[in-house]
């Protein structure tokens, strides 16, 4: 199951230089920047979009919503996410995720179900997600052994955002995508956008707008409800199930 681990999103050690160009810097500078963003942030907030390009049917689609983040405040506490996007196009067809830091709660609204996963116990399990748990979900080490990852530097030298190109190395990689670019924030490399190319060759684009870092978070925003009508579903996780999960009621 491909969770929003978009497993979900500091400070530049690099020195800028008073001419705000940005000083020698390469892939390792960049990805302990972001990773030392990753390590201090307590919270945030911010807008998502998404757009798909479907290559073979010539359609674009667009869905658009908000992201939350809150830490974990105790060593044995799991953090706590919050995803919800609507079609921009059509607003009755939305996503919704939760995550308790325990459960992860996937409201599937063609079905009326929210589906209730098991969040993974260690990073080990955590970086068996989809690509986009890079974001979140790894350090800079993690990501080096896992991606074959190289920094671009555009010319002129872009004076807002860091660019890296991201190819996949392990076959559960390459079934996602055939290649991606992440850009992050030079004010506090945090990811900006994240585009890839899924192996049909349709596009995939995430933006990420209006962050709001280490605001205070009320526990009650991570709380699940069920909706009238609707029924919750029980995923078992894999290691538990030969082949396919199982869902029950």
């Amino acid at each position: 199951m491909r969770t929003f681990g978009f497993a979900l999103l500091g400070l530049l050690t690099t020195a800028l230089l008073a001419t705000g160009q940005p000083a020698a810097e390469n892939l390792d500078s960049v990805l302990r920047g972001w990773e030392k963003a990753m390590t201090d942030l307590q919270s945030f907030v911010c807008v998502v979009e998404r757009q798909t390009l479907d290559k073979q049917l010539g359609a674009r689609d667009e869905h658009k919503g908000y992201a939350m983040f809150l830490k974990p405040a105790a060593k044995d506490d799991g953090a706590r996410a919050y995803l919800e996007m609507a079609k921009v196009a059509k607003p009755e067809i939305f996503e919704k995720y939760i995550c308790t830091g325990t459960f992860l709660y996937e409201y599937v609204a063609a079905n009326k179900a929210v589906r209730i996963h098991d969040m993974p116990k260690n990073n080990k399990a955590a970086m068996q997600e989809s690509f986009l748990s890079f974001l979140f979900g790894m350090t800079a080490d993690q990501a080096k052994t896992r991606y074959q990852m190289d920094h671009v530097v555009p010319n002129p030298p872009d004076k807002f955002y860091h660019y890296l190109r991201i190819r996949p190395k392990m076959q559960q990689d390459q079934a996602d995508f055939i290649e991606a670019r992440l850009s992050l924030f030079r004010e506090n490399n945090l990811p900006a956008q994240i585009w890839y190319l899924q192996p049909n060759k349709n596009e995939i684009t995430w933006n990420f707008t209006k962050l709001q870092l280490n605001r205070e978070i009320p526990l009650k925003h991570f709380e699940p409800t069920l909706p009238k009508d609707w029924r919750q579903e029980r995923v078992l996780p894999k290691a538990l199930v030969p082949g396919q999960p199982v869902i029950r009621n």
